[in-house]
Parts: C-alpha cells; sequence; structure tokens
C-alpha cells in the first residue's frame, strides 16, 4: 500500500504543474445520465442525481467501466475525477487501447494508482498516466478504495467530472541534463528555493516528491543520476522518471546518510531497463520519513558518477565471530567511495585501543590504496590481547573526503575455554525439551562467489563457521552438534528439482557423510520455483521415486505420524501446471499412492503459505482438500499494521506481533499448523536499497519471541515448531552462531524451551577452541584468467547444475534445467582495462532456439540484470571453440566488476567443459 500511495502522489503533484489552460479530449459530465458509464463490479443502486454518477461500494473490488471513445496518447495527458466518497483509501484508474484482453481490454501493468480521499468532501483529482506508448487509448476504468468487510454496503460515492485534458500552452521541454539550485529552481516545484538549494520538508504524507519541469533529454549512456543534498532523516530516498519508451513512472530507491551535512549521492540506474529513450520527468523523494527536512543543492544526469571523493566506512570491527585472548584477532575496516573523483590520499591517522589490547602494526599499515568511484577497499590490521577485552577502539582517517568523525568500534576478546586439541568435531550432546524445535535451512553456501555480497554488505553476518563450504562433512557436524545441544531436532532444507534438474544438494549430501547424523532429522523444503508448464504427472512419478529411493528410507528422514514429511514451497504452480487436470490434489495423490505401494503410512505435506494471506478459509481449506496435512511459513515478517514504513520498521514489531499472529492462525481451526519463529529480514546483500529492512533485532528481543510461542504452545499443545531460516545470510534471516548474536540466538532457544542438565548447559565450543578449522574459503583475488589446472579456481555452481568439478584441466559439469548459470566473485577487475573476454568451452549439444551462451556482470552498484550482459551462438559439436565476447560493446561494462555470471546454454542435459576464461586487452 505505501509504494501504491506514493506512487499516486508523485503522479498527483505531476499533474498541479501543468501550465496555462488546458483543453478537454473528451468529458463526462452526468448531468442527466450515466453517459456510458455502467458498474462493472461490487457496486450497486448505480443512478445520476443532482448532476453526479452515485452509488453504493459493495465488496472489495469496486470499480465502474466507461464507454468506448479514442483519443491519441501523448506523455503530458491528465486524468481529472472530481468525486466525493465516504470511503478512503487506494483507488486506481486502468485505462487501454484494446478491447481483446480476458478483463474486456484491461490488463495489469496498465493502470494508475491514486489516494482517494474519505471525508465525504468534493476533491479534484488529476492523474497522470503516462500512458504515451499506448498510441492511443480507448476505454478508462474507475476503481474505488476497498472498504472494510464491516462497511461493506455501507460505503457511497458521487462522481461530477471525469475528463481528459491536456495543456494547451504547454512550455518546451527542458534538454539541459543538470541543474544547479543553489542559482533557482530551475522549473523544479515541490520545495522551497534558498540560496543553499530546494528546501524540501515531508509532511503528513512521506511520500511528497520533487519534480522537474517537462523534459526531453536524450539518455544514451547517461545512466547515473547524481545529486548533492543534505537530509538530516531517514535511510532510504527515491529518485524517480518517465521516459519516452516506457508508459507509467518508475523509481528506484538509494540509501541516504541522515546526519544534516551535505553529501554527494550517485544511483545508478542502469539496471533498469526503463531507462532508455528520452527522459520526460525526473522526480526526487529526499527521505520516506515523516518530517525529514532535506536540501538539495544539485542534479545532474550523467555518463559516469560525479562529485568530490565521498569515502564511505560501511562496516568497522572484528573480522570473526569468536576472539580469545592470546590468539590473533584481524579487526576490518570496510571503506568505498561513493563520489566521483578518486580518493588517493586516504589514511589511518590514530588508532586508539582499549586497555589490554595492542596492534600488530606491519609496514605501511596506516597507508590506503586509491579509491576510484565505488571502489570496495578493506583496511585490515590484527589486534592481540594478553586478558580479557571489552571496550571500544577509536580510528581516525585523514585524507580527502573522509569521514570527520572518528570511526568507533566495540571489541569483545574472551578467556579461551583452555580445552585440549581435538581431532574432530567434539561429539554432541544433546540436552532434552517437551518441545520439538526445528528449523528451515537454505543450502546456498557452497562458493565464495555466494559469500562475497555478505562479506561486502553484511560482514557482520559472518558465521562462527567462517565463510565456510558446506558440502564439508565437518562443518555440517558442527552445525549438527550446535543444533542439538540448543535444543533443535530437525531441519527442513530448502531442495531443488525441476523437470528431473536437482541443484543446491551439497548440504544433503555432505550430511549423510556426516559422523554425527544421527542426531538430527531432516526433511524436504521442496522449493518448486519450476518455470511454468515444467512439471506433470509423470515429473510427479519421478520425483516421488527419488524420495523413495534415497531419502524416506533413510533413519535420519524426518516424520511426523510415522509419515516422511516433505514441505512444498508453492502450491500454485503445481495448481497452474496441473490446471484442467486435477491441480496439486492430483500430484499428491500420486505420490501418497506411491508412498503406500512402498510400505510406507503415506507422505506428510506441508503447504506453504504467507503471513499476508491470513487466516482466509477461502485459502486454507483447499490446501486441506489438495492432501496437505499442514500449513506454515517460510519467513514471518510482519509488524502486526504499526510499521510507519512496511519496507523500514524494527524488529521489535515482529517480536511483539508473533503471538497474536500464531493466535489467529490457530483460532481459524482448519488445517493443523507448523508455527514460525522470526530470525529477522535485511535482504540487501542480496537486493540493494531495493531491500526490505527490519532492524534492531536484538537476543533480548528474541527471547522474548521465543517465550510467548511457548506460551503459544502451552496454550494450545502445539508444541512442534520451527525457526524461519537459520540461515538466509543474504536475506537477512539467521540464528546460526555469528559474529552478530555469537551464540545468542541458539541460547535464546535453549533457554526458553529446554531441561538444563545437572550439569549445566554443553559449553558453546567454537573450531578453534579445539585447534579446527578455520573452514573459510579464500577471499576473492585480482585474477583475470582461469585455466583450472588446479581446481575450481572460484567458480561454482549457482543454479541449474547439480555440481562443479576440475578434470584434466577443465571446468567440467552437466545442466539440469533450462537456465544453468556459474558463477565467480572477482576483485579489483577494471572494465577500461578489458574490453574482452576469451572463453574456450565445449558443449555436446545446443538447439536451434537456445543456442546461446550468455555472461552476466555486476558492479558495486548494480546487481545481476540482463542490460548488463552479452550473448554469444554456441557451437553444439562437442569440441571446443573460442568464443570472444566483446563486451565494451556494451555501455554497462564499465567501472569495477565484482561477480561473472555464466549461463553456458539455455537447456538441460547439457555436457559442458570450459578449458579457459581469460580477460584480454584486444580479444586475442
Amino acid at each position: 500500500m505505501r509504494l501504491l500511495l506514493l506512487v499516486a502522489l508523485v503522479i498527483c503533484c505531476a499533474s498541479l504543474r501543468a501550465q496555462g489552460n488546458t483543453r478537454a479530449l473528451i468529458e463526462w459530465t452526468f448531468d442527466q445520465d450515466a453517459q456510458g458509464w455502467g458498474a462493472a463490479n461490487h457496486i450497486s443502486d448505480l443512478h445520476v442525481a443532482d448532476g453526479a454518477l452515485q452509488g453504493r461500494i459493495m465488496d472489495w473490488d469496486p470499480f465502474l467501466r466507461g464507454p468506448e471513445f479514442e483519443i491519441s496518447a501523448t506523455p503530458w495527458q491528465i486524468i481529472e475525477v472530481r468525486m466525493k466518497t465516504d470511503c478512503g483509501g487506494g483507488g486506481e484508474v486502468f485505462w487501454t487501447n484494446t478491447t481483446e484482453s480476458p478483463y474486456g481490454g484491461f490488463s495489469p501493468g496498465k493502470e494508475t494508482p491514486f489516494t482517494i480521499l474519505g471525508d465525504g468532501q468534493w476533491h479534484t483529482y488529476q492523474i497522470r498516466p503516462y500512458w504515451h506508448k499506448e498510441g492511443k487509448i480507448i476505454l478508462l476504468r474507475l476503481d474505488f478504495a476497498k472498504p472494510d468487510p464491516a462497511d461493506a454496503g455501507k460505503k457511497t460515492f458521487a462522481v461530477d467530472t471525469i475528463r481528459i485534458v491536456e495543456p494547451t500552452e504547454a512550455a518546451s521541454p527542458q534538454t539541459q541534463a543538470a541543474w544547479d539550485f543553489t542559482k533557482g529552481a530551475a522549473g523544479w516545484t515541490g520545495g522551497e528555493a534558498t540560496a543553499t538549494g530546494l528546501q524540501f520538508v515531508t509532511g503528513d504524507d512521506p511520500q511528497a516528491a520533487l519534480l522537474s519541469a517537462p523534459l526531453r533529454v536524450p539518455l544514451g549512456d547517461r545512466t547515473w543520476v547524481s545529486l548533492r543534498m543534505t537530509v538530516d532523516k531517514g535511510s532510504t530516498g527515491t529518485v524517480r522518471w518517465v521516459t519516452s519508451e516506457f508508459s507509467g513512472l518508475q523509481a528506484q530507491d538509494f540509501s541516504i546518510r541522515p546526519d544534516g551535512r551535505p553529501h554527494t549521492y550517485n544511483i545508478d540506474v542502469s539496471p533498469s531497463q526503463r531507462w532508455a529513450g528520452d527522459l520526460l520527468l525526473l522526480g526526487l523523494t529526499p527521505s520516506s520519513a515523516a518530517s525529514a527536512k532535506a536540501t538539495i543543492h544539485s542534479i545532474a544526469i550523467s555518463e559516469e558518477p560525479l562529485g568530490p571523493p565521498e569515502v564511505t566506512v560501511t562496516y568497522a570491527g572484528l573480522e570473526n565471530a569468536i576472539n580469545r585472548v592470546g590468539g590473533q584477532c584481524p579487526f576490518a575496516i570496510h571503506l568505498t567511495n561513493q563520489g566521483g573523483e578518486t580518493a588517493r590520499d586516504v589514511t589511518i591517522a590514530d588508532l586508539k585501543l582499549p586497555a589490554g589490547a595492542k596492534a600488530e602494526e606491519s609496514p605501511d599499515w596506516r597507508k590506503l590504496p586509491e579509491l576510484e568511484a565505488f571502489d570496495f577497499v578493506t583496511a585490515r590490521f590484527y589486534l592481540s590481547a594478553d586478558r580479557p577485552v571489552d571496550g571500544d577502539v577509536e580510528v581516525k582517517l585523514a585524507g580527502t573526503g573522509v569521514p570527520s568523525e572518528p570511526i568507533k568500534a566495540k571489541i569483545e576478546i574472551t578467556p579461551g575455554l583452555g580445552l585440549p586439541k581435538a581431532d574432530y568435531v567434539p561429539e554432541p550432546r544433546p540436552v532434552e525439551s517437551d518441545y520439538e524445535i526445528g528449523a528451515l535451512y537454505f543450502p546456498g553456501w557452497d562458493n565464495m562467489a555466494k559469500w562475497d555480497p555478505i562479506r561486502r554488505v553484511g560482514p557482520e553476518r559472518k558465521p562462527v563457521l567462517g565463510w565456510y563450504d558446506e558440502g564439508n562433512p565437518e562443518c555440517v557436524d558442527w552445525q549438527i552438534k550446535w543444533a542439538v545441544e540448543h535444543g533443535m531436532k530437525f531441519f527442513l532444507v530448502d531442495w531443488y528439482w525441476s523437470a528431473g534438474g536437482r541443484h543446491l544438494e551439497h548440504w544433503v549430501q555432505a550430511f549423510q557423510k556426516a559422523r554425527y547424523r544421527g542426531y538430527l532429522k531432516w526433511a524436504m523444503m521442496w522449493a518448486n520455483h519450476n518455470a511454468p508448464n515444467t512439471h506433470s504427472e509423470a515429473d510427479q512419478r519421478a520425483v516421488t521415486q527419488f524420495w523413495l529411493d534415497n531419502y524416506f528410507n533413510t533413519p535420519e528422514y524426518y516424520r511426523i505420524d510415522d509419515m516422511p514429511v516433505v514441505m512444498i514451497w508453492s502450491v500454485g504452480n503445481m495448481d497452474n501446471d496441473m490446471a484442467g487436470k486435477g491441480g496439486a490434489k492430483r500430484l499428491l495423490d500420486i505420490s501418497q499412492e506411491m508412498a503406500k505401494a512402498a510400505g510406507y503410512k503415506g507422505i506428510y505435506f506441508i503447504a506453504m503459505k504467507w503471513p499476508e494471506a491470513g487466516t482466509d478459509p477461502a485459502i486454507i481449506k483447499p490446501l486441506a482438500e489438495a492432501g496437505f496435512s499442514m500449513t506454515s511459513i517460510y519467513h514471518y515478517m510482519d509488524h502486526g499494521g504499526k510499521a510507519e514504513d512496511p519496507r523500514h520498521f524494527p524488529f521489535k514489531l515482529c517480536a511483539e506481533s508473533t503471538y497474536p499472529w500464531l493466535k489467529a492462525w490457530y483460532d481459524a481451526d482448519i488445517l493443523p499448523m507448523l508455527p514460525n519463529l522470526a530470525t529477522g529480514w535485511d535482504s540487501r546483500p542480496w537486493h540493494g536499497d531495493r531491500s526490505t529492512v527490519i532492524y534492531g533485532r536484538t537476543v533480548d528481543l528474541f527471547r522474548d519471541l521465543c517465550r510467548d510461542a511457548k506460551r503459544f504452545a502451552d496454550e494450545t499443545g502445539i508444541k512442534r515448531m520451527t525457526l524461519a531460516p537459520l540461515n538466509e545470510w543474504g536475506e537477512g534471516s539467521y540464528a546460526e552462531p555469528n559474529k552478530e548474536f555469537g551464540f545468542g540466538m541458539y541460547d535464546a532457544v535453549r533457554d526458553t524451551f529446554c531441561k538444563q542438565p545437572a550439569g549445566g548447559w554443553p559449553p558453546n565450543v567454537a573450531p578453534q577452541d579445539v585447534g579446527l578449522g578455520p573452514y573459510d574459503f579464500p577471499e576473492p583475488v585480482g585474477r583475470f584468467a582461469w585455466d583450472f589446472a588446479n581446481g575450481t579456481q572460484g567458480w561454482g555452481a549457482m543454479m541449474g547444475i547439480g555440481s562443479v568439478g576440475a578434470q584434466d584441466g577443465a571446468l567440467v559439469f552437466e545442466t539440469n534445467s533450462p537456465d544453468p548459470a556459474i558463477v565467480c566473485s572477482l576483485n579489483n577487475l577494471k572494465a577500461a582495462k578489458y574490453p574482452y573476454t576469451i572463453i574456450r568451452m565445449k558443449i555436446d549439444a545446443v538447439t536451434a532456439d537456445n543456442g546461446m551462451g550468455q555472461l552476466f556482470w555486476t558492479t558495486p552498484t548494480a546487481g545481476t540484470a540482463e542490460p548488463a550482459s552479452m550473448k554469444w551462438k554456441l557451437i553444439g559439436d562437442g569440441q571446443y571453440h573460442n568464443y570472444v565476447v566483446h563486451l565494451a560493446e556494451n555501455a554497462l561494462w564499465r567501472g569495477r566488476i565484482t561477480t561473472f555470471r555464466l549461463d553456458p546454454c539455455s537447456h538441460a542435459g547439457a555436457k559442458v567443459a570450459i578449458e579457459e576464461i581469460r580477460m584480454s586487452e584486444d580479444g586475442k
């Protein structure tokens, strides 16, 4: 809803700036009759009275449909609606250039939202649809706000006028691409011009925006929005735009520094495929926070980042989760330059340590390398202590563009446990509990390319095991030990199957080799993110047979009511693939028949649903009818309706709303439930500024949440529950022992749900306490050629590939989905130096339609996106060929490259060998 309101406000504000008079292209005044407008849905008593079209709003999707007409569509046309209603909220105007669609010409994505005031007073709503790419418009649909269920049939509306207008005296669009607001507003509206820039204060509605005059600016290679701004509050701003090539208003969020000081913000909009053609409108919401005060000094559209060096410290602290007296404790400072100019003179000017700590200073440790725009640099030095330390490290930087205040970081160096060196992971000491506690587990951590975004963006999340290889049975034995010593009895592990292809199996395979696997049960959470129309009855038989042959017959496989458990992510995908053929029910029936024929009592299927689906019987009953035995969810990340910003709110709201949410779910009393205990959400390592952020998670708040869950269990008798993912490190849902919380989250579970043994809890032993580890993958190095003579050299499977290995000097693998990819994290690769990459690869077959390879790349400011990629034609004869990819032909091959993703083909069953990948200056 927040996004809907935000878009609506920007559109309405834009419309208020129409210059001079307007002329009506078409108008409905309802003086005598409805003029072709009719009740299409959830509206009754439609009639004309007192010069207005009036009616009653009956249910959740009320709208009126207009008569056919025809106008040519242009960017600056305005829909004006004069109406009053006592039903406020989000409204929409749908528009179309055809009558051919499942919805009578209308379709999702061709609508413009706006905010309806429910005060019963007349208001004129001016809505800019930016529908110019439609060519013509022939129909409108007016959607009113959805009433509360208790108010259905009680709310009314009256529409006085609907018309489409356009300015008759519109000024010629501006062609400039830079604005210095210290010299005036330059045609921008929404703010107050001052000597220092445009001043803007977010009012009661935090979605207000500054807007440019009409523009006609060719974008070409100009993919940066660079602005200089001072803001005192909030976490994110939003840049908005309209272009000639796409209908509608586009938007991209960016992080802000709300310290009341001027900063340069360079926003890379290249990931958006809708930043193309001519720029017609530019908008800016400086901060999403209410009452935020901002001054915008300048804005420019450019080919490169602009502005002086802006050195930002993204992290400072000890690198490892466990730091013991007598050991070497690396301390890291992560820096990036968000300005356009190179920072050449950054040094550590001063270092203050708490009592008991000392630094092991190496030569030139104070001098940092140059930071070009958006470089990522780690300054690292080592601390040690001969006694426990708990205090602050203070670091003062010097140089152009560095923070003026010292960097402070709390450190703790704890006493060793005095344990002897072990040859292997110490044997688990399970603790007893009357509750059956499990956890969801994401097996996504089998190469450093997966870990590197976490290392860069969320280094405080570093696990106690380090940046570890989940395919290592020794790491899995540590996970088993810690889980059972804190009361956990089973894992529900994300598992992938699509049309016979499987991937991310490394954790299960390592678990099956683990020494202590008998201590912990596991079951599949089938993440059936399958492409449409790829699952059938035959595929269901195949996947069930795989379960029977490989999992159900092992003693560690988790059961409920003596039935092996399978949780399924998307029932909807199954229903869609089996539309008209029995839906998900038919597929589950097949599996039940096969399991029973194999001697099992049946399969205990658990359906995933989402918190926002609530406890609506219309959603839960079909799950029971399809054959599911239980419902659950993957994440609980709700706020109980109390968040001012649903994309940025405190974890405290999650903790407080868990108990009433569980009670409401339980009271629905349709299917048994598997409660879910929130482990947070902050997906910035994966999704950057587009992320939802639930901040302020603490061990104490999580302990409160556990206590409420125990209270719910004691009241209802539902004593089986799961922690939300233990290790979605990229999405920010994690509890496995880590740098940020140590063993605190696990301890909260144990202290709440378990019985303390007479001798006390088992100690929380880390690998270094018994002389084991580290298990970290090596950090990315500055490699620009890979010959695979000594292993995979940092490349690993991303998706659609079972496993990747090095054999006879080549990287070898087989694809098992139509979207296979391998990935490698890079370090310090300058795009300008290497216009080409050469890939020596063989593939045994390609299809006529899918005979293309593709290389994607990411930068510090742009994740994986289709615009930042290059394709080439494959030769599928099973022989090696050199594919020379001219990367510099793509304007987005620029700056520093952080990751390669190589899609070797677009089909399953291909045998691939890659003998060499190397960067080249000349394509030779």
